[in-house]
């Protein structure tokens, strides 16, 4: 296999994860009904005062390393989560096709994962604008106008990236509370509450 098709099929792996993972999670659709995107909306919103003053950069890269990794630690765990018949009950995919509560558990630390490293870039991205030189002119002028809506979609980002956690924990509870139903021999009732 010669050199570039080699590279051509490892985009086209990574990219075929991605995009399972992309619908499973729900798309654009899911993340624009979520609360979750709209608590991190309206707390940029909100925190409009600090953001667009303060290097909020600087907050973002000390808090997401941290957060990323025990997001990595938990994700870890929820693969082993539960007895064996409760993991076969929640791998099984829905009667119409869909995933599992498995995969779509899992697609949600997927989307926290994924947030985060998107914020850690942005908050990067926002560092480096801070200490390069805006050139003169149009250019400049154009970059000026630009540079705080950049830092408005970074800041979004970051708070979407903390308010993802609450997501994935509320999936893990959920997962947890089907647990104890599945242990009480209610299994009907654990699935009707997907």
């Amino acid at each position: 296999m010669s050199l570039w098709r080699a590279i051509r099929s490892s985009y086209a792996g990574v990219g075929e994860i991605f995009c399972r993972y992309w619908r499973v999670y729900g798309g654009w659709r899911d993340v624009l009904l979520s609360p979750y995107f709209h608590s991190a909306l309206l707390l940029t919103a909100l925190l409009w005062p600090y953001w667009s003053v303060h290097p909020w950069w600087q907050v973002a890269l000390s808090v997401i390393p941290n957060l990323l990794g025990f997001t990595l630690a938990g994700f870890t765990i929820w693969l082993g989560f539960g007895s064996e018949r409760f993991r076969a009950l929640v791998a099984q995919p829905g009667e119409d096709g869909s995933p599992s509560i498995y995969v779509q558990v899992s697609a949600t630390f997927v989307h926290f994962v994924v947030m985060q490293i998107a914020a850690l870039l942005a908050a990067a991205l926002a560092l480096a604008s801070s200490v390069i030189p805006a050139p003169d002119g149009n250019l400049g002028a154009l970059i000026g106008r630009l540079v705080p809506m950049g830092h408005g979609a970074g800041f979004l980002l970051f708070v979407y990236a903390i308010t993802t956690a609450l997501a994935a924990a509320m999936g893990v509870f959920r997962v947890a509370t089907w647990q104890d139903m599945v242990n009480a021999g209610d299994k009907d009732a654990a699935q009707e509450t997907e």
